[in-house]
């Protein structure tokens, strides 16, 4: 896949981008939302040739500098649907690539056929659950504590909740 924004490229991973892809992963190891603990350099190169080869993972590089700046996954799930996430290089946030490459791979992939697109958050994360709302998705449900991404001292999970947003391809709204 490859579409392009005035800014931005989302296309499959590439080998080439091994590094890149360490930059932004090594700033998630501590992240409070989906942080990835167990992520290294050493790891690097497994995690890349996985995407490589991922139909659910994406590359947003940032034409201008040729640089990929994050990702966008769609994962593949029943009902002829996916569920969208993102993560952003640190340096890049706040920018509006986050937007418009999540609006960019809605667009394209409802222009494919598929039904619904939708997205978990924490409340708390707000600068991601405003993203979804600003890129036309509607809030569904708030789940309580369903989710765990750490452990308190004790080794116990940490559940939080998640709103999922959700939108439906304009086309079967109609019917």
């Amino acid at each position: 896949m490859r579409i392009e924004t005035k800014e931005l490229i989302i296309r499959n991973f590439e080998l080439k981008d091994e590094k890149d892809l360490c930059e932004y992963m090594l700033q998630r190891v501590n992240e409070k939302f989906e942080a990835y603990p167990d992520f290294t350099e050493e790891k690097v190169r497994e995690e890349i040739e996985y995407r490589a080869k991922s139909d659910e993972f994406y590359a947003i590089e940032l034409k201008e500098e040729h640089k990929v700046i994050g990702n966008i996954y769609l994962g593949k799930r029943d009902f002829n649907s996916r569920e969208l996430g993102y993560v952003l290089n640190r340096n890049y946030q706040h920018k509006g690539y986050g937007s418009a490459a999540s609006k960019a791979i809605i667009d394209y992939m409802f222009s494919e056929g598929l039904h619904r697109i939708y997205a978990e958050c924490c409340p708390d994360n707000i600068p991601s659950w405003k993203l979804m709302e600003s890129i036309g998705m509607v809030r569904e449900a708030h789940l309580r504590k369903n989710v765990s991404f750490h452990q308190d001292e004790n080794g116990k999970p940490i559940y939080w909740d998640t709103y999922i947003y959700a939108v439906l391809n304009p086309e079967d709204e109609l019917e």
